[in-house]
């Protein structure tokens, strides 16, 4: 084996599954394979799910020796840990709302969130680290000796024993400093959290050696290189190749996702637009908390009998009465961030039938995202290009009318597990080799293009959508509001 014929494994622990790719660059082979978590809740046994992770990287890997490993994970997780990594807290993933009371006393504060958002780039809101662990030593949790990690942190802390992050994962705490690429003190300070112990700040391209503990955990040999983790968001600018100023990706999984490059970092406090870092440069976008949840939510309240393949026939373009539906089962990240959100049907009437519910929420899902594209496009100007991946793939009423609502041609990207193949395509860059290896690249592109009448007739149902939008804001804003609701 040669230093130009690598063999790469890529772990990732997301938000419900283990997941894994083995590359064989010498054959092309590509072996791909996913478990869910035993445990998927948004408050989980961050040990629990490395050891579900780093076994089933042994298993794929079993009778192969690796000569990279690369691991990716989601953006704004937080564990606390002792310094010998025991768990003082499990990992508060991201759809965890337990700090919303932390984050709405914040966003109170007109001057402090202004402040925040020009510091890190981030938004006031319960889904980012630094809220989480304000609300933890609000509770009264001494942070003095204790390790902040995320899940992809422990993960390499398992497998290396150091204790670092990538500064990508790191532009999605709500800690870093957009300014310096450092910890930011005095967000620290301010948010009562200077004493916990943060990983030391590592760029994407930096690695550790696997140490025995780890060797043994994945079966490959001591000193076998580890990357450092990256964030599933950023990787998937890297896996798609949409690292260009201008390309967009449009991630359509358990959460939604709109992620643009940029050549610099664009903040304006009005917006719910966040700036984070790729592993390739800037990035600004808007993430949304209900997406592929809420669709698993309907069909099991709606239809626990029927599979995706049969709902697909109940679906009917010409509908236009449709009930509203607001996707915030989870909480509400973009466009307005404000996590005390909630979710349900509007309009609904009695002529509406579960088909027609279940449409709806494929539509409310779209009208959310078209909203956080409203305001990216504002800030940024139109995409270049704008690459749609993830579950949405799987339904062709879904994903034709992705880009109905949009107005706009989508590419498709039919690489499975995005993230997976971003990760491996910084391996194969550590290792010399060529990170756009023919086994990775995508078939022959593919575009869906607007059916631009439908979108006249859609526009009028988004406007509905909208106006919902703006009647169910939670009560303290409402009480602010003349003739609110």
């Amino acid at each position: 084996m040669t230093a130009a014929e690598p063999v790469i494994l890529a772990l990732e622990a997301s938000t419900t599954s283990a997941k894994c790719l083995i590359l064989d660059t010498r054959t092309g082979a590509v072996d791909v394979r996913s478990r869910r978590f035993s445990d998927e809740g948004p408050a989980r046994d961050a040990d629990a799910v490395t050891a579900e992770l780093l076994a089933l990287g042994r298993e794929a890997a079993a009778g192969r020796r690796v000569d990279v490993i690369a691991l990716s994970s989601t953006w704004h997780g937080m564990t606390l840990r002792h310094q010998d990594l025991s768990a003082v807290t499990p990992v508060y993933e991201w759809p965890y709302t337990g700090a919303h009371g932390e984050a709405a006393r914040h966003r109170a504060d007109p001057e402090f969130t202004s402040w925040f958002r020009r510091r890190t780039g981030c938004l006031v809101n319960a889904s980012y680290p630094a809220f989480k662990l304000a609300k933890l030593v609000r509770d009264g949790l001494d942070p003095r000796g204790l390790l902040m990690l995320d899940q992809g942190g422990l993960i390499f802390a398992r497998l290396t024993g150091r204790i670092w992050t990538s500064l990508s994962t790191a532009s999605g705490t709500g800690m870093l400093s957009i300014d310096t690429g450092e910890w930011d003190a005095d967000v620290l300070q301010h948010l009562g959290i200077a004493a916990v112990g943060l990983p030391e700040l590592r760029p994407h391209s930096a690695w550790a050696p696997l140490q025995p503990e780890g060797a043994a955990l994945l079966g490959q040999p001591v000193g076998t290189p580890v990357l450092v983790p990256g964030p599933d968001g950023g990787l998937n600018q890297i896996g798609d190749r949409a690292s260009s100023i201008g390309d967009m990706t449009f991630s359509m999984g358990t959460s939604g996702a709109l992620r643009m490059t940029t050549d610099r970092p664009v903040i304006r406090p009005d917006t719910g637009v966040w700036t984070y870092r790729s592993p390739a440069g800037w990035l600004s976008g808007a993430a949304t908390s209900g997406c592929g949840n809420c669709v698993d939510w309907a069909r099991r309240r709606l239809f626990p009998d029927l599979d995706y393949a049969r709902l697909e026939s109940l679906l009917d373009p010409a509908r236009t009465d449709l009930p509203v539906f607001l996707p915030f089962l989870f909480g509400e990240r973009s466009p307005g961030w404000d996590d005390r959100r909630r979710g349900g049907f509007i309009d609904v009437e009695p002529q509406h039938s579960a088909a027609d519910l279940y449409q709806s929420v494929l539509h409310g899902i779209l009208y959310s995202l078209q909203h956080c594209l409203t305001e990216l496009v504002a800030l940024n100007g139109a995409p270049r290009r704008v690459v749609l991946s993830g579950g949405v793939l799987s339904s062709p009423y879904w994903s034709q009318l992705a880009a109905d609502v949009f107005g706009m041609p989508l590419e498709v990207s039919d690489l499975q597990h995005t993230s997976l193949v971003g990760a491996t395509r910084l391996a194969l860059e550590h290792a010399g080799a060529d990170p756009d290896h023919p086994a990775l690249r995508a078939s022959e592109p593919r575009v869906i293009l607007p059916d631009l009448s439908r979108t006249a007739l859609l526009d009028v149902q988004r406007e509905r959508y909208l106006r919902a939008y703006d009647r169910t804001r939670p009560a303290e804003d409402l009480a602010l509001v003349p003739g609110g609701i």
